[in-house]
């Protein structure tokens, strides 16, 4: 259930655990899926947050206004675990296949 109003994106920070350091696992490869460009973003930013500054590139937004180049390496870099998490409108979805995807969310 949400807990916290919904722009403060807090009930997303199980994704995150507190106190990330370089050199600790990864979390768990994740899709938070948004209805809103500007929630996509402001979720990124609330995650990327919760890690250190060095890691924070490790999260992303991802959306239509993306380029296509743009769109391309971040597949790759979702595929690779080089990117841990996307907060992204419905245009990742389509057509994407990441097998190792481990939580999905729906805000």
């Amino acid at each position: 259930k949400i807990k916290y109003p919904l722009n403060m994106y807090a009930d997303l920070a199980f994704i995150v655990p507190d106190g990330s350091k370089v050199g600790d696992s990864p979390p768990p490869k994740f899709l938070v899926f948004f209805d809103d460009i500007q929630e996509a973003i402001g979720a990124a930013k609330f995650l990327q947050s919760r890690l250190p500054v060095g890691l924070r590139d490790k999260i992303k937004w991802f959306n239509s206004d993306m380029s296509a180049t743009f769109k391309e390496k971040e597949y790759e870099h979702m595929c690779s675990g080089d990117t841990w998490g996307l907060c992204m409108t419905d245009s990742f979805g389509m057509g994407m296949d990441i097998p190792d995807i481990m939580s999905v969310v729906q805000w």
